[in-house]
């Protein structure tokens, strides 16, 4: 029997550094990804230095860690230096070994990390160019590189800094005109935002995150100081030895936000249609930012309006890595099989809870103390033919109407052409165009024109009701803030008994 025999096939240097810098990474996510060194060498703060220079723009990024010694050094800039398989602390987000060489390669052509542990300093500098025409060499420079943050650290206890020179075109910083360059600046103040901010609110190890000296505001997807935010009960899932939570949460219709800044901020990087789903975290790192995970069952679920405002929390341990097959860049997750028909059923119940609070706006904006009780004019029900909606023939005004107009069938009949007449597929159209309908604002004429329809339609409700049960029945199901509208008919009701 032939033995087999080994084969040298060591990669060529030049073509595979090339290859690694296409892995896909964009400025901000690079970052997040040295931001995690940070996190996992103990800092509590991060400054970011991010500048234009006339269209050759320079990037540093400056900790307060434990440091290196020389040793950790090298091998933190060895690629695949802690591989997948290491034992890791539950508070090491490293995942490959290659996260700061491949992050920082990806967007310039040169990069310099600068250490301080023990009171010694230690640099080693890749140089893309250098490895292609040497092979895996790193570089110890003669002198540091010349930045105010290289003096910070000096005068520091520990650290670390990561300097980004000769980035290139591949970084996306390269070619833009100024104003273009220092407003990708706020899309990558927002993603960071995004990305930690369970460590910037402290719900994780607290850190300031600093970006060309403002610091990092977080941005929480899950609204929770919202008090329209409908908060699902958590499940505690179990996988493979581990296990992890699961959070569903309803965010408020547009019609609870305060103002339409508050809307706009409450949807996020990206917008609402694009932050719906899943919100995968590893280690309080957020991982996957609005995605349905290909979860739906025999019809995979899309983003789409009627979801715009589920949003689920997933909160993974880094025990999980292979299980969930989280990519190099950390910015994709993948469900294991066993677990899918588990995660659709919660996503499913949160779709449906969503839909139902984009549709009915959560039954009305209620005006601040009223009751709650009053019933619905439009009832969605499932027929033969898919969901159908009709006008509520029980509703306490439309009841009164139908009795005082002298008999029911025509009146069931207008009722009947109404509902027939819809336009379901334009309104769903002009919805989905304009981003989610908004709740129009009414004039103090409007306001007082509508308080005296609706003061008259009152007359016909039941005289055992209350001047309150009446405002309720006419104004809960109409669009906007009702509070003024509310308080003109009660006071016109007073007047009148």
């Amino acid at each position: 029997m032939t033995r087999e025999q080994p084969v040298e096939i060591t990669p060529t240097a030049a073509a595979l550094i090339e290859s690694l810098r296409g892995l896909g990474y964009s400025p901000e996510t690079a970052i997040a990804d040295l931001i995690d060194n940070s996190i996992t060498g103990g800092a509590l703060s991060v400054e970011i230095d991010i500048q234009w220079n006339d269209g050759s723009p320079s990037v540093a990024i400056l900790d307060n860690g434990r440091g290196m010694d020389n040793d950790r050094l090298v091998e933190a800039m060895r690629l695949g230096g802690h591989g997948p398989e290491a034992e890791r602390d539950a508070s090491d987000l490293g995942r490959f070994g290659m996260g700061m060489k491949t992050a920082s390669l990806s967007q310039c052509r040169r990069m310099t990390v600068i250490t301080k542990a023990d009171n010694a300093e230690h640099a080693v500098t890749l140089d893309v160019d250098v490895i292609a025409a040497k092979g895996w060499v790193g570089i110890v420079p003669e002198y540091l590189p010349e930045h105010p943050f290289v003096s910070t650290l000096l005068n520091r206890g520990s650290g670390t800094i990561v300097l980004w020179e000769r980035i290139d075109e591949l970084s996306g910083l390269v070619g833009l005109h100024k104003e273009a360059f220092y407003l990708r600046l706020e899309e990558i103040r927002a993603h960071l935002g995004m990305v930690f901010h369970r460590f910037i609110s402290g719900d994780a190890t607290k850190l300031a995150i600093i970006l060309n000296g403002r610091p990092i505001k977080a941005w929480d997807p899950f609204q929770i100081t919202q008090p329209a935010t409908r908060e699902m009960p958590s499940e505690r899932v179990r996988h493979a030895g581990s296990a992890f939570t699961v959070k569903p949460y309803v965010l408020p219709h547009r019609d609870r936000y305060a103002n339409e800044t508050e809307y706009e901020a409450a949807g996020g990087p990206g917008g609402w249609g694009a932050r719906q789903g899943f919100y995968v975290y590893r280690g309080k790192r957020l991982l996957v930012a609005g995605s349905w995970l290909g979860l739906g069952g025999a019809r995979t679920w899309a983003r789409d309006e009627a979801s715009r405002l589920a949003r689920i929390m997933v909160d993974l341990p880094t025990t999980l890595d292979r299980d969930w097959r989280i990519d190099v860049r950390k910015s994709q997750a993948r469900p294991p099989g066993a677990l899918r028909a588990r995660l659709t059923a919660i996503g499913g119940r949160c779709r449906q809870e969503a839909r139902e609070v984009f549709a009915f706006r959560g039954q009305g904006h209620r005006a601040r103390g009223a009751p709650h009780s009053a019933p619905a004019v439009w009832l969605a029900q499932q027929g033969p033919r898919g969901l159908q909606y009709r006008i509520n023939r029980d509703h306490p005004i439309i009841a009164a109407y139908r009795d005082g107009a002298g008999g029911s069938r025509p009146f069931n009949a207008i009722l009947s052409i109404i509902e027939r007449s819809v336009p379901v597929e334009r309104i769903w159209l002009d919805v989905s165009e304009s981003e989610g309908a908004v709740a129009p604002t009414m004039e103090l004429d409007e306001i007082q024109q509508l308080s005296d329809q609706l003061f008259e339609l009152g007359k016909l409700l039941p005289a055992t009701m209350t001047a309150d049960q009446r405002a309720d029945a006419l104004l809960l199901n109409l669009r906007g803030d009702p509070t003024a509208l509310r308080a003109l008919l009660l006071r016109k009701m007073g007047s009148a008994t």
